[in-house]
């Protein structure tokens, strides 16, 4: 498509994951239209993230909580404001990489005459786009996905994907200094552990990470760190406690760009399905990930040098947020994702 552009608002709200894999298409865009000003409308808790590309001029907030939280008049005070700085942002272009009913009515509503997103986009949103982009590979990588809005407007394909996240030199200061002062010393090999996720059914049972911890510790001299949110502290204090070694947990202690830092550290992340295990790929840190009812080939680790441990069931990938039977995470063995964490001790120390 032939489109100059001055003003470009890209529309990625969340989530962390999500967002770490649009990056390589603002880089392309970037590259595209270097003299183009190029906005991102992001939920809150990623703006961290956002702020961290060096192919970014500014990062515009949306308050999402208010809205989960029925705060209505709140919200829609918010709502209002929103659209005003959009509408002042002078925007002719939009590109809706969230695919949603809000995030494409806001790019109808931004003004910009020239929206771009994805024919297969969900709730009604492809009615509100100038320009529908074909997905030719229900199955492909988000990452690839996402790109093709980037190739829409020329962009060669040969590119390298770049995810360029620049790390503060304040976060890592923090990082080392939590190191110190806690169990873990820093010293190879450095494996953080990510026992929780967003999704109840893409959890491995918190009993086998306190395993593979004590192995790890064990035979490897292992320094162990947990990482999670704040709503995951539980978790993650149930797997120190099971844990013989004594892991580190620093889970709800680090803002993303502190865990940002801790993951580009870090020598290898075990983890579920989650959004650190998207950083850390982003980082180029190795990853060993537990799948189960997610489908790898869309949302696994980008990259060459990650390794999946699922089970072949029937029912998998079924993309349920709640499972009773959750099969496929339980037929995974501390031994098959030991067998996938030493592979990748080898290669790296």
């Amino acid at each position: 498509m032939k489109i100059k552009p001055k003003h470009i608002l890209i529309l990625k709200l969340s989530s962390l994951g999500d967002i770490l894999h649009a990056l390589p298409a603002l880089k392309a865009l970037r590259g595209r239209f270097p003299a183009a000003k190029i906005s991102w409308l992001v939920d809150k808790p990623y703006r961290e993230i956002i702020k961290a590309s060096p192919y970014l001029d500014e990062v515009i907030i949306f308050e999402k909580e208010d809205w989960k939280r029925l705060r209505l008049f709140s919200a829609l005070g918010k709502f209002i404001r929103l659209i005003s700085r959009l509408r002042k942002g002078k925007f002719d272009l939009a590109i809706d990489l969230q695919g949603l009913f809000r995030s494409s009515f806001i790019a109808l509503l931004s003004g910009a005459k020239t929206r771009i997103g994805f024919a297969n986009a969900r709730e009604l949103s492809p009615f509100f786009y100038s320009h529908r982009i074909a997905v030719p590979d229900k199955n492909m990588h988000a990452v690839e996905r996402y790109l093709l809005t980037a190739h829409f407007f020329g962009c060669p394909d040969n590119e390298e994907r770049d995810f360029a996240l620049k790390i503060n030199e304040k976060d890592i200061r923090y990082i080392e200094m939590r190191l110190r002062s806690g169990t873990a010393t820093g010293e190879r090999p450095l494996v953080a552990v990510c026992p929780s996720a967003r999704w109840r059914s893409k959890r491995w049972p918190a009993e086998r990470f306190a395993h593979l911890c004590k192995v790890l510790n064990k035979e490897w001299d292992a320094n162990i760190v947990i990482i999670g949110g704040k709503e995951d502290i539980e978790v993650a204090n149930l797997v120190k406690t099971l844990a013989d070694s004594r892991p580190l947990s620093m889970a709800g202690e680090t803002t993303l760009g502190q865990l940002t830092a801790l993951l580009k550290k870090t020598d290898l992340l075990i983890t579920n399905d989650s959004g650190p295990m998207h950083l850390a790929a982003a980082l180029g840190t190795r990853v060993v990930t537990i799948f189960g009812p997610t489908d790898p080939r869309l949302t696994g680790p980008y990259g060459k040098d990650h390794l999946l441990v699922r089970k072949q069931v029937p029912c998998a990938p079924c993309r349920k947020k709640v499972c009773r039977q959750h099969t496929c995470m339980e037929n995974v063995t501390p031994e098959e994702v030991l067998k996938a964490v030493k592979q990748q001790l080898n290669k790296i120390l």
